[in-house]
């Protein structure tokens, strides 16, 4: 039900989805992994095509959406499985060739698990999108804040302290038709990619 609801409010929220941007990431990287992580509704596939030499990984706990996903997507090179972010095995992914993507992810997540997560992936490339606090943010903001599921939305300062040695972006009203701050977190990847993805509108 929490499912159906979700991707209601959704479509009427958002004026841009955070997956379009990794989309748009990947199309200007080489990379042969895409480790998806609470993959959700994998709606990144709404904006790019999967090359055969590619393999997508799409990691999710809500049992709606695997079985969904799984029914949708027959591809041998696209993969959906039940697992949180501390049960994918990283080591059985080339590092060199593979980016994971944490869409709304760790504003979910506490910090021993992104320490963690961190410790364990630090020569992958990596993408994340956050709601952030941030100074001087509007009523309705805090408001949307305190409505939303994951009970981590930081400060600036305390993600930066957590996602060690990764370069960000303040993406300011980027993806909600209503007042709302996010950050991406990038790394291992150039600078300049990202830049080019956040000048699209």
């Amino acid at each position: 039900m929490y499912s159906h609801i979700y991707n209601f409010i959704q479509k009427i929220i958002l004026k841009k989805s955070l997956s379009s941007d990794a989309a748009n990431l990947i199309k200007n990287i080489k990379v042969k992994n895409i480790i998806d992580v609470g993959c959700g509704e994998s709606d990144i596939f709404n904006y790019f095509k999967i090359k055969k030499s590619q393999r997508y990984y799409g990691y999710e706990l809500d049992d709606y959406f695997v079985i969904k996903l799984k029914k949708k997507f027959k591809k041998k090179n696209i993969n959906f499985y039940k697992k949180d972010i501390n049960q994918i095995n990283f080591k059985n992914f080339d590092h060199k060739n593979s980016i994971i993507l944490l869409i709304g992810i760790f504003h979910h997540l506490d910090n021993r698990s992104i320490k963690k997560f961190i410790k364990k992936v630090k020569k992958f490339k990596f993408l994340s999108i956050d709601a952030v606090i941030l100074p001087n943010q509007s009523f309705i903001t805090k408001i949307l804040f305190f409505l939303d599921r994951g009970r981590f939305i930081r400060e600036l300062k305390d993600y930066k302290k957590l996602l060690v040695h990764a370069n960000y972006k303040l993406l300011r009203n980027r993806y909600i038709r209503a007042p709302y701050d996010h950050v991406m977190f990038f790394k291992n990847i150039d600078k300049k990619k990202i830049d080019k993805i956040l000048r699209k509108i």
